[in-house]
């Protein structure tokens, strides 16, 4: 039954076209319709038709089913597509010389692809979340909103991100993956409340399916748990909190005092393992002025305000979207000492410190936290780590030593415990091409 409208059925649409040199009749035909179930339409460059078995179809035709429709489709290569109802399928790059291979673009629904082994190439299944590599075999597809379904009935697939990520193969009949944004889960064994495009690999639970028909998906079916979370990528994020004086003056009087801290963050995860994740992390905030103390002899005041930074590796455990890590390397800043102080026992009877500025000094951090994934992209993180930075001798004019400054020994450290915010970029390398 030809696909064409009227127009181009009648002469005048025949003279038109030969005038015109219109090369919609040089159009391939790629394969028929074998068996149609109510409402099943293709729509090709002259529109939209209403498919009756028999029919044509076309490169580059998309073919759409309404509720309690299905079809069941075969091509000149001898695969046979069984489409579901309220289902959407592109025929895309339709090339059998061999050169490339054909492409189903899947946008939605449910589908079944059945093809001969002896003579079929390879070809791919695209969905928006999935790219799936065949060679001659069959399988089930169901593409929903943010997910794919692929169930392995016999022969090889491989599935993979659309993005570019993860890949798994499936190789055992009755086995099947999901894929997300996220990633891609582990090939397992179909079990009863997992969704497959017909009974194939389950025991009968409905009477009225026939051999050939096209299946539907059982109301029943639950879908499967959703893949985990990906964190291999680089990050970026902001930090606040605070910074608690662990430093030592002199004799010692100790800075004890809080300031707010804060600043930002890059880091970048890679996942090694489906738990373990290594990775490094680097930071530069703002650290507030530390209050100061006194040891029952003499009294320090607080410190000057400063910056303070870190350039850590990072070992960490994950749980899907829970992630504890561990943390340590160098860190920078500048020193904690007070602006003065006074007391007996010290250097005189009072002090104040000369060339305040703030030296930056190097030194070491220690730590870990809790992070947690809100989606693909954000994550929330709370922190401890304790800083040391290197001894320092800041001077201080005493009227012990009026005309000659007083070098006081110091110690700068930090307990920083401060809560994050990261936005992820999930860059992956792109998978391997099927076969390789």
């Amino acid at each position: 039954m030809s696909r064409r409208p009227f127009f181009f059925r009648a002469p005048f649409g025949v003279v038109v076209l030969l005038i015109l040199g219109a090369p919609s009749l040089a159009q391939e035909r790629i394969g028929g319709a074998a068996a149609i179930q109510n409402d099943v339409r293709g729509a090709v460059s002259e529109g939209v038709t209403k498919l009756n078995v028999g029919d044509g179809v076309y490169a580059n035709e998309v073919i759409t089913t309404a509720a309690d429709s299905s079809g069941r489709f075969t091509f000149k290569d001898r695969t046979d597509v069984q489409i579901g109802p309220v289902s959407r399928v592109k025929l895309d790059d339709f090339v059998y010389s061999g050169e490339r291979p054909a492409v189903f673009s899947a946008t939605k629904g449910v589908f079944r692809f059945i093809s001969a082994p002896a003579a079929h190439g390879a070809y791919e299944v695209h969905t928006p979340t999935a790219t799936i590599g065949v060679r001659g075999t069959s399988f089930g597809v169901r593409a929903v909103s943010g997910r794919t379904d692929a169930v392995l009935y016999g022969g090889v697939i491989e599935v993979c991100q659309a993005s570019g990520g993860k890949c798994r193969t499936l190789d055992s009949p009755c086995t099947f993956v999901s894929v997300t944004n996220r990633g891609v889960t582990d090939p397992r064994k179909l079990g009863s409340k997992d969704w497959s495009f017909d009974n194939s690999c389950k025991l009968p639970r409905r009477s009225d399916n026939r051999p050939g028909d096209p299946g539907t998906p059982l109301p029943g079916d639950a879908p499967p748990a959703q893949p985990p979370l990906q964190w291999t990528g680089f990050h970026i994020g902001v930090t606040g909190g605070s910074s608690i004086g662990s430093t030592k003056f002199a004799d010692p009087i100790p800075l004890d005092g809080a300031a707010f801290s804060g600043g930002l963050t890059l880091g970048y995860n890679w996942q090694a393992t489906p738990n373990i994740l290594v990775g490094f992390e680097s930071d530069f905030g703002f650290r507030g002025g530390i209050g100061g103390g006194s040891n029952g002899v003499a009294v320090a005041s607080g410190s000057g305000s400063g910056y303070l930074g870190t350039y850590r590796a990072v070992l960490g455990y994950a749980w899907n979207n829970i992630m504890a890590y561990g943390s340590g390397g160098l860190a920078y800043g500048n020193v904690v000492a007070p602006n003065s102080y006074v007391g007996q026992g010290v250097v005189g009877n009072f002090g104040t410190r000369v060339n305040a500025d703030n030296a930056p000094l190097p030194g070491w951090a220690i730590g870990g936290g809790l992070e947690y994934a809100i989606n693909d992209n954000w994550s929330v993180k709370a922190e401890y780590l304790y800083v040391r930075l290197a001894h320092d001798n800041p001077q201080y004019q005493t009227d012990f030593a009026a005309f000659y400054p007083a070098s006081i020994c110091n110690e700068s450290a930090l307990h920083v415990i401060r809560a994050g915010v990261n936005y992820h970029f999930n860059w992956s390398p792109p998978p391997q091409s099927f076969g390789q």
